[in-house]
Order: structure tokens, then sequence, then C-alpha cells
């Protein structure tokens, strides 16, 4: 082996071991929101398919996802080998992984293939770009990639962000690699499709690679004197060895291709145009407001605040390089490179700026492209240097200044945020921030209190938080979710509320303003930033299905049933007094207008009779917003004469006013028994 070769091969080795190093520890430490039940369960399915030969069944979804579902496989592949029980059949295994919920033991294995290549692909950057970077360039342009904040934590998790970023990124390094200054190596531009392919198999966005592969061909190829016709024939061979290479590796590695290519094929398409004209359905956040779209600068501003200072100085060296050139070398390789690596990233900026439904990682794929061009202005600064040991000490001391910006967030890199920024209090203000962090630490506090596994806790992204709690996590209640109604939340122990839902309302202003009234037993914080707050709930016995409400008025919820010495009961005795709380959510009712109940039978008449006593909300009137939830006492008197069964609760409202009754609450499936012994409450 030649002594470059080796050279290159151990520089190679040393940058795949600084990438891995920040990226191994710790994988077990905390879920995102989207990987227990979409990427885990996805992966077992595609997996199980595999082994049964059934091709159809690999489609599980048009996001596509093929290649998170492949690394998904591969993890648990490994948990496979390690529990040693070789002889079983994969399908048998599959039968026994936890899913819901999720162990999460079983993290670091399912999120090792991941971490590997993105590892690997600092490695392959040095490799493929030092060609056209040069040396140290391409090694800072590896390191700066290796400590990204924000590729460092999506690297971390099973999903497919990291993965179409990285794809699409070596992809682009392989096409620049193959130029040879006269045409392309077919061997690298073969690998650049591949690659490509690969991105297509992840996430559709990425088709936007095969056009600007195609515009990049042209545009290299326009540099060469020669006639129309043959740049042209030489174009379209080199696109069509490019495409075919991609759509090879598509059809290949996804084997419900083989079965329905056009339908595949045509659900991604649709889905795609669907996600580019609509919103998150549960909204977003943005400078200071829940929105359904944050618009045309969030991308722009979700760039610098994931970003480092480094890199922001590199992009300054780099204007300046450029502009220097410019007026001594007009054309320099230096400018071409920046210039193909900047219409990169605004043109995929561009891209995702123009759909419906934005997230911050969504922009991930643009990252690679900064951090080079980053690089290319550090280099400029390094050529000024003659001194060979001040010129390393300064390249070093860079990529030193960004491991110490990001490594402190460990295992929580997601909470970095550019302090030129404000830093994390600054982003809570301008974006919508959190992915399922710090649930695992609410989680473990709730673990500590006393008969922490009879407890019931609904959180935000629960099963983030279920793989870590000991008790009972209340997902939904009667098929009702936090995100919707405070339902789950009202028949909870404690409500864990989490940073982006208090920043999109959900699952409205005034339940928020319920909930957080109640001073939180524990708040977790990372990096200077809550993100997540355990308040102390009503734990209401009875919570109402379906909608039972008044449009522009309110909405019943829950109600708890006691005596007079606050005893439970689940049923009444004639000629008695019970006690009834009933929870609602206020939309529009107005203050002068009471609520009323009583309990009546099949036939309509009235067996029992709700005196009221009090109102109870957290807030004074005034300031509350819709969906506050308030609590109305009332008296149950029930008649003497009212024989054994089961009778309807009514409730309606009145307004004194006029004498008039506002409306009455659809309340045909709450009942409450009469006996003469405690019996069930029950719900026809």
């Amino acid at each position: 082996m030649l002594p470059s070769i080796r050279r290159s091969c151990w520089i190679a080795l040393g940058l795949f071991l600084l990438a891995l190093a920040p990226r191994l520890p710790g994988l077990d430490v905390f879920l995102t929101a989207d990987e227990p039940k979409a990427w885990f369960g996805r992966s077992i399915q595609f997996l199980d398919a595999l082994a049964r030969g059934d091709w159809s069944a690999t489609y599980d979804s048009p996001a596509p996802g093929v290649t998170t579902m492949w690394a998904g496989a591969l993890g648990l592949l490994l948990e496979y080998l390690r529990r040693g029980d070789i002889g079983a059949y994969v399908t048998d295994f599959l039968q026994q992984v936890p899913f819901d919920p999720l162990d999460p033991a079983i993290l670091p294995l399912i999120r090792l293939p991941i971490v590997l290549l993105v590892a690997l692909a600092a490695s392959l950057t040095y490799l493929w770009s030092r060609s056209f970077l040069g040396d140290r360039v391409a090694v800072l342009a590896a390191c700066l990639l290796a400590f990204d904040p924000f590729l460092l934590a999506l690297s971390r998790v099973l999903g497919h962000d990291a993965l179409v970023a990285v794809f699409m990124w070596l992809s682009l390094l392989a096409l620049l690699h193959a130029w040879h200054g006269t045409g392309f190596t077919r061997p690298l531009l073969t690998l650049s499709g591949a690659l490509g392919g690969l991105a297509f198999l992840t996430k559709y966005p990425s088709l936007l690679l095969g056009a600007f592969t195609l515009a990049i061909m042209l545009a290299m190829r326009l540099r060469r004197r020669q006639s129309l016709r043959h740049l042209v024939g030489v174009w379209l061979l080199d696109g069509t060895v490019w495409w075919s290479a991609a759509a090879v590796t598509f059809v290949i590695l996804w084997p419900a291709m083989w079965i329905d290519a056009p339908g595949r094929l045509a659900a991604i398409f649709n889905d795609a145009v669907r996600a580019s004209g609509t919103p998150h359905p549960k909204g977003s956040f943005f400078m200071g407001q829940p929105v359904p779209d944050p618009g045309l600068g969030f991308y722009g501003l979700v760039t610098l605040f994931r970003t480092t200072p480094l890199l922001w100085l590199g992009w300054l060296l780099l204007v300046a390089g450029v502009l220097t050139r410019s007026v001594a070398q007009q054309g320099s390789q230096l400018a071409r490179i920046a210039l193909v690596l900047i219409l990169y990233a605004l043109t995929y900026g561009l891209l995702v700026t123009l759909g419906g439904k934005k997230q911050d990682r969504y922009i991930l794929p643009a990252f690679p492209a900064l951090a080079t061009l980053a690089a290319l202005g550090y280099g400029q600064i390094a050529e000024w240097v003659r001194n060979p040991g001040l010129r390393c000490g300064l390249l070093t001391s860079i990529v030193v200044a960004q491991a110490v910006l990001v490594l402190p967030h460990f295992p929580y890199y997601f909470t970095y945020y550019n302090p030129l920024m404000g830093g994390g209090a600054a982003a809570v203000q301008s974006v919508m921030v959190g992915w399922g962090e710090g649930l695992d630490q609410a989680a473990r506090y709730l673990n500590t209190l006393p008969d922490a596994t009879e407890l019931r806790v609904v959180a935000w992204y629960s099963t983030t938080f279920e793989p870590y709690f000991h008790g009972k996590t209340l997902y939904k209640v009667e098929e009702e979710k936090i995100s919707r109604t405070p339902k789950p939340g009202l028949a909870a122990d404690y409500v864990v509320l989490y940073i982006n839902q208090v920043q999109r309302e959900l699952p409205s202003a005034g339940a928020l303003q319920f909930f957080r009234a109640a001073t939180p037993v524990y708040t977790v914080t990372l990096h200077g930033i809550d993100y997540a707050w355990i308040h102390p709930a009503p734990a209401v016995e009875h919570i109402i299905p379906g909608d039972v409400r008044l449009v522009g008025q309110g909405e019943l919820l829950g109600y708890d049933l006691r005596d007079e010495t606050g005893r439970s009961l689940s049923s009444v005795r004639p000629d008695s007094v019970a006690y009834l709380s009933l929870y609602w959510e206020w939309q529009g009712k107005s203050l002068n207008d009471p609520l009323r109940i009583s309990l009546v039978d099949e036939g309509g008449k009235t067996c029992g009779w709700g005196h009221h006593i009090r109102t109870v909300a957290p807030l004074p009137p005034e300031a509350w917003q819709e969906g506050m939830v308030v609590r109305d006492d009332f008296a149950l008197a029930i008649f003497a004469d009212t024989p054994p069964g089961d009778y309807r609760l009514a409730a309606w409202i009145d307004r004194p006013a006029t004498g008039e009754t506002v409306g009455v609450f659809p309340t045909e499936g709450i009942s409450i028994r009469v006996n003469g012994k405690v019996d069930n409450v029950s719900f026809e």
C-alpha cells in the first residue's frame, strides 16, 4: 500500500471513531415521539414480512422510510443474535419483542445501524471530497460534520431524517468526486446514483436530488467546448447511468416494488402532493404564537438556531475568500464548489419551505453542505498561515471549539441551540421545541414516589414516557386523547405537560390553564429549558364518553359521586343525598346562565334533583380561555319513591333573565344506578 493511501485510510479510520464517540454512549436514555410505534413497529412488520417472504407487506407507508425499516430490521437481527436463541424462527422472536411499551434496553442495538452509517459518512466525506476540496479542508469538513449538533442528535434515533441527509450528501460528494475534468468516472457515477436511490427509499423530498444532479452534470459539461449534439448526448448518457443505478437500487431494496410498483409509486406521489399543502394536524409554533403553518421564514430561523457560531464564522470567511479570489482569479475551483453547495442547500430549503407540514428536522439534508461551506471558509485562513504547525493548531482548535459547544448537551443533543441566537431561552419563544427528550426524566421522578406502580399518569408523547414509567400510563380514555381533550388528564393522578404541547396550546388554552394552575411537583429542565412539568390531577372517577356538548356553551367531561363523608359511591339509594362534582369545559357559556342537573327515568320523569352548591375554577371567570375546565358541585337528592334501576343524569343550562332554557346536553349515555346497596355506575 502506498504511503499516501495508507495515510488516508488511517485518517478515515480516525474520523470514523471521532464521529462514533459522541454517538455510541447513552443510546437507551430517552425515546423520541416517532420511534416506538412508528419506526420500531414498522421495522418489526418489515422484518417479519421479509422472513415470511410476504413482499407486499414490506409496504407500510408512502413516506416511504424503507431504509429506516432496514436499519431497524438489522438492529432487531442484532438483538436476535444477542439473545443467542438461534434455533428459534425469526418470526417467533419478533412475536416476543417488547413493543407496546417498548423496552429501552433494546434501543442501543436498534439504533446502532444508523449510528454506524452516519459515523461512516464522516470518513467518506473526507475520502470523497479531498480531490476537489484539498486534504485539510476535507478533514475539517468531516470533523464539523461529526460534531454537528443537529445531525448528532438525529443520528442517535431510529428515524429517516439522518439517513436521508447522509444518503443525499454522499450521493452529491460521489458525483463531484466522479468528475475528472473531461467527464465522469462511470463506477463513481453509478455509486452516486445508487446512493440517490437509497435517499429516494428514505424520504420522497430527496427526489429533488435527481433533478439537481442532472443540472450539475449539465453545468459541468457546459464548461467544456463541445458541439451541442455531443453535449446533449453525453449528458443524457450520464443521466441515464445515474438514474438507472438509482432505480435499480430502489427496486432491489424494496420488495414491495416487486409486486405492485405502479401502485406504490402512485401512493408516494399522492402522499407527496397531500403533504405539500397540508399543515401538521396538531399545528405548529412560530415567533411566540401557535400557528397551523409557520410560513416562509421557518427553516431560515431553524438553521440559525441549529448551527453553531463556528459555522457562522466559517461562512463569513468563505465570503471574504471568494470575493478576494474573484478579483484575482475569476472562476476559481473554490467559487464553483461553494456555488454548488450553496445551491444545493438553498434549493432543498426552498423545497421543504413550500410544503405545508413543517418540522425543524426536515431541513437536516442541507446541513452537511453548510458544514462544508464553513470548512471552505476556514481553509482560506489556513492558506494564509505558512507555518505547518500553526496551521494544524488553528484547524484543530476549530474542531475542539465545535466539540466544546456541543458535547455538554450529551445525551440530549436536541437541547443545543445557537448561543448567538439567545440559546434555548430564545428558541422556546421562536420555534417549536421538544421531541420527547426529558419525558424519561419525568418518568424517573414519578418512579420515586410512594406507590408509584399504582399511579395513573397522562403524558404528552405517552409512548416515549411509558417505557420509563413503572405505573400506568393513560394513553387515552374512552378513545379520547390528551391532544384533543382534557379528559385523560382529568382521569389521572398526575398529568405531565410537555413544552411543545404548551407552545401549541393543546388540547386547548383553557385546559392548559386548568392543569397549570396546580403547582408542579417537579419540573424537568435540560440546559436551561423547561421541557416538562408534572402537575397533580383530580383523578376523576367517571369520564363521560363521546361529545356531550352544547355548541358555543360547554361540554361535559366527567364527574365524581360521593357521600357526605367524601367516600366514593358507585350507586345511590332512595331518599338519600349524594354529592356530585360535575367537570365541564367552558366554551362560551355565560356566567349568568347556571348549569342544572337532575335524575330522570326512561319516560323523562324526574326522580332526583340537583341542588347547586358552588362553581370551582382555578382562575377568575374573566381570565378563562376557551377550554377552561370548571367544576360544579351539586347535592343530588334522590326521591323516596324511586324504585331500583338505572337512571339518566340530565343536564341543561338555564337563563334566569328570560326564564328560558339555553339548551339541554345530550346525556343519553350517562346513567346512575339507584339501589338499596352499593352497585356500579354504568354507561349505556
